[in-house]
Formats: structure tokens, C-alpha cells, sequence
């Protein structure tokens, strides 16, 4: 009967995309509405800034910390959210508040602090429903500034407003009785069964922070033939993130001087277009572009590498061209940005596929080993553990990083203009790819494809180069070392017979 009750998993799945992504443009809104309300004070655009980088501190420290937890209900984060939402709407909107402008600025950022962590918080627990697509978090990432933006700005009396009705979907559904979900319920009594039916799959290895200190992280990725593309999307993500978080805000106040707002409107149109035709030519890719969690086929591996090294190099050209002079005309803003989204949304999309979790590696390649014979389980989940700290220290130094940037780019606004801040940051952008891209990515790719085409028989699997790194003791496990070295030859031993039967 209990079964019978539950939701479909695939109407499920709609069900929570559908809402999600309303709750997560929601937050959005209320983002802009800080950010605006921060510009109205005395039209500062270092002031903004500081206010954006307090919304970032707090999603950081949501997406760190309060996600960690094995059982924390979503319905109680996003009560908060609409409480805490409510509790704006008694702010003025586009109004300065009483005081001056510093005093003000530090009330507006503990506001804007305390409703990112919680409202990302809120987004990111985990619930009885199947997972976010990956199409929702990239219509989110690329959508969410412009949308609020073009609502606040447009429609300030009933911003508010409209954010309360775009959280209320999601905040109904956490609300949706337990045992109709189609899912159970995450909690520890099924993550404890996950574990015991997992096994050594499922084992969490605690490494040292040293470890990290110490250049563990740059040996891992270096090994794993990753550090040239990771170091190029970290800084990617670094450094628009910081410009995104200090330009909007005055730019629409630029075009509102202008008389120019309902031009948001059309770049919001150009943005949802560019993610569309994306999203239309993944169908007939779909051979070869398939889930994240899938690899791309090797003779596509070297033609999608050398795409979405191009993209890099078009989001720096968008850049530069928002900020030209006389590209300033609606029409090329709107081509511009679209173009900008266009190669966002593909570079998004190409990143996960070429930069597979060891998981996704050795499940893919499963059936190449032989019969009886498994891998060594206590070292795959070191390596997953390596993996695991490595992504976090990455994540984690990328958000302190664009904290500490984005404040810069506010202030560099304020002297330069949007306009000189973004081609500051276009010649900027296009500089670094041509020195990184240029000595590390081609030569990546060279690499690859002399490795493909070298006389060697055989190129050993991933799971055959598993290793423990210097300084670090192997950890335990039912096999010895002399033993796992056995066990990778003979499965090199086997794989070479495939090949050449």
C-alpha cells in the first residue's frame, strides 16, 4: 500500500526540477533586490560590491558546512527563507535608508549574509525526490542574475512579491507528506543501510590537511593528466565570478540614467535563446555528449577537448565586446551576451565529460576486467578520499578567491565604468588564455593524441595507475602491496590479450 501511495520517481523528478529552479530564480530575485537597495544608499559601487561579496560568503559557507549533515529537514531552511524574505518587504525599495552610508551598508550585508545561507542552504539539501538535472543548474547559473535583475529593476514595488511566489512551489513540496515521496527519506537509518549493502565502496578515509598544504592536491590532478584543465576552469570561475557579482547592478542603473531598462528584458531573451539552441543540439549529440557521469567515446575525446578550449577564448571576445564603445547599440549587447552564453553553456556542459570522478572511470570500463577478478576495494576508496578533498579544497579556494576579487572589481568599476572595468577584463581574459591555453592545453592535446598514436600495445586503464602519493602510507586494506601489484598485472595482462585476440 506504501508503494502504491508513492509518487512516480519520473513525475517526481519533473515535480522538483520544475520547483527548484523557481526557488533557486526566487533567491535570485532577492539577491538583486539587496544589491539595489545597496546602490540606492549613494549609487557606490564599491558599497555593492561589498554587499555581493557577503551574499557569496554566505552560500559558501551554506555549501561547506550546513550540507554536510546526514539529516537536516528542508522544510525548516526554507521557512526561514520566507521569513526572512517577508522581513524585506518593510525595507524601502530603490529608497535610501536612514543613516549614512557605511552604517547602512554593514545592515544590508548582515541581511544579505544571513538570506544567502540560508536560501542556499535551503536549495542544496538533500531530499526525498530524485537529484537536479544538469540542464536546471545550468539555466540557474546562467539565467539567475539577468532574471532578477530584469524584475527588480523593472518591476521594484512587486519584486518582492514575486519572489515569495517563486519560493512557494519548492517550500510546498518540502512540505509534501514523506511517505508519498518517491524516494525514502534521506536520514540515518538508510544512509547506514547504504553502507553496509556498499561495503568498502562506500568507506570514508580521513586525509591529513598537510596533505593538501603540501602540493597533494597539484600531484593528484597532475596525475591524473587534469591540472592544466582545472587550473583553467578554476581561474575562469575566479574572475568572471567576481565581475558578474560587482557589474550588474550598475549597469542597470546606467540604462534606467538612459531611459533604456526594458533592454534587460531583451538580454534575458537572448540569454534564454543561446541555452535553448544548447540544449537543442545535445538530442542529435546524444551518442556522444550522454550524462555527466558518462565518458566520451575516445575518437570524440580530442575533437570536444579542442571545442571547449575555444569557449575560454569566446567568453573573453563577449567580454571585451559588452564593454566597446561602439558596440553599445541594443542589438549588439543583446548578440553579445547571447554569444557569452551561448559558450558558457557549452563550456558547462563539455567541463564534467572531460574531467570524469574516478568513479564514472572504473564503472565504465568494468567490463574489460576478467572474470573472478576485482579491484582492490580499500585502495579505491583512498583514491575516491584523494578525489573527495581534492574537489573540496578546489571549491572552497575558488569561493575566497572571487570574495577577494570581488570587492576589487567593484572598486575598479567605480573608477573605470562598467564599460572600462569589462574590457579591462576582456584583454585581461584574452592575455591569460593565450599564455595557459597556449602552453598547457594544446600541449595536453598533443600529448593525448601522440599517446594515442605511439607504439605502445598498450596504454594502461585508469584503475592501473592507481598509487598512493609520496609521503602518504598506503592505506590498509585485505591485500598487501605485492599483492595489488599482481593484481594490476594480470589485468594488464588480460587487457593486452583483448586487444591484440
Amino acid at each position: 500500500m506504501l508503494a502504491e501511495r508513492r509518487l512516480d520517481a519520473v513525475i517526481g523528478g519533473r515535480l522538483l526540477n520544475a520547483c527548484w529552479l523557481s526557488g533557486s530564480l526566487g533567491l535570485s530575485v532577492l539577491q538583486m533586490r539587496l544589491l539595489a537597495q545597496s546602490w540606492s544608499q549613494g549609487r557606490e559601487a564599491l558599497a555593492t560590491a561589498l554587499i555581493a561579496t557577503a551574499w557569496l560568503a554566505g552560500s559558501l559557507l551554506a555549501a561547506t558546512l550546513l550540507t554536510t549533515s546526514r539529516s537536516n529537514p528542508a522544510r525548516y531552511w526554507g521557512t526561514g527563507l520566507l521569513l526572512c524574505t517577508l522581513t524585506q518587504l518593510a525595507l524601502p525599495v530603490m529608497r535610501p535608508l536612514p543613516g549614512t552610508l557605511w552604517p547602512a551598508t554593514a545592515a544590508l550585508g548582515l541581511l544579505s549574509f544571513f538570506s544567502s545561507l540560508i536560501g542556499n542552504a535551503w536549495l542544496l539539501q538533500r531530499r526525498p525526490w530524485p537529484g537536479v538535472e544538469e540542464r536546471i543548474a545550468l539555466m540557474r547559473a546562467a539565467l539567475g542574475t539577468m532574471f532578477g535583475l530584469s524584475l527588480v529593476w523593472l518591476l521594484p514595488a512587486w519584486s518582492g512579491l514575486l519572489t515569495i511566489l517563486c519560493l512557494l512551489p519548492l517550500l510546498f513540496l518540502d512540505y509534501w507528506p514523506e511517505a508519498r515521496a518517491p524516494l525514502p527519506t534521506p536520514g540515518r537509518m538508510v544512509d547506514n543501510w547504504f553502507d553496509l549493502t556498499e561495503g568498502a565502496r562506500r568507506w570514508r578515509l580521513q586525509l591529513t590537511f598537510d596533505w593538501l598544504i603540501q602540493g597533494g592536491w597539484w600531484r593528484y590532478l597532475a596525475r591524473r593528466g587534469q591540472l592544466g584543465l582545472v587550473l583553467l576552469a578554476s581561474g575562469l570561475a575566479i574572475v568572471l565570478g567576481s565581475i558578474w557579482n560587482a557589474v550588474p547592478t550598475p549597469f542597470a542603473s546606467i540604462l534606467q540614467a538612459q531611459g533604456t531598462l526594458p533592454i534587460l528584458l531583451w538580454l534575458l531573451l537572448a540569454q534564454v535563446l543561446a541555452l535553448s539552441l544548447v540544449f537543442a543540439l545535445q538530442v542529435p549529440l546524444r551518442g556522444m555528449l550522454g550524462p555527466p557521469d558518462r565518458l566520451i567515446p575516445e575518437r570524440w575525446r580530442p575533437w570536444c577537448q579542442a571545442v571547449a578550449l575555444c569557449q575560454p577564448f569566446l567568453m573573453a571576445i563577449s567580454l571585451l565586446a559588452l564593454g566597446l564603445p561602439n558596440l553599445q547599440a541594443p542589438v549588439w549587447l543583446v548578440l553579445n551576451l547571447g554569444l557569452y552564453t551561448l559558450a558558457a553553456a557549452i563550456w558547462g556542459i563539455l567541463l564534467p565529460r572531460l574531467r570524469p570522478s574516478l568513479s564514472t572511470v572504473i564503472f565504465s570500463q568494468r567490463h574489460l576486467l576478467p572474470p573472478g577478478l576485482a579491484l582492490d576495494q580499500g585502495q579505491l576508496a583512498y583514491e575516491r578520499s584523494q578525489e573527495e578533498h581534492v574537489n573540496r579544497f578546489l571549491f572552497v579556494s575558488e569561493g575566497l578567491l572571487t570574495l577577494l576579487l570581488t570587492p576589487l572589481a567593484g572598486w575598479l568599476t567605480g573608477r573605470w565604468t562598467v564599460d572600462g572595468l569589462l574590457i579591462f577584463a576582456g584583454r585581461g581574459l584574452l592575455l591569460l588564455l593565450v599564455l595557459s591555453v597556449g602552453l598547457v592545453g594544446f600541449r595536453q592535446l598533443i600529448g593525448y593524441r601522440a599517446e594515442e598514436s605511439g607504439s605502445a600495445a598498450f596504454r594502461p586503464a585508469p584503475w592501473e595507475r592507481l598509487g598512493h602519493q609520496t609521503g602518504q602510507a598506503p592505506p590498509l586494506g585485505p591485500t598487501s602491496a605485492h599483492e595489488q601489484a599482481s593484481l594490476v598485472e594480470e589485468i594488464e595482462q588480460f587487457l593486452r590479450k583483448r586487444q591484440h585476440g
